[in-house]
């Protein structure tokens, strides 16, 4: 599939970046604790450890 030549965004795409007025820029430090692992289930580890150990104390 060959990409077709677009000039659609001509006239915006060498406008600057918005900056905001109004909110500050978010620190770089505070962005990639946006996307950090998370639990998204509170409690859900310990369920999970407490039925892993319930099955290994059957087994013994």
């Amino acid at each position: 599939m060959a990409l077709n030549e677009t000039h659609r965004y001509d006239d915006i795409i060498d406008l600057p970046h918005h900056q905001s007025t109004r909110h500050p820029h978010m620190p770089m430090r505070n962005r990639a604790a946006q996307f950090m692992p998370f639990a998204a289930l509170a409690g859900y580890d310990d369920a999970i450890a407490a039925v892993a150990e319930r099955v290994r104390t059957q087994d013994d």
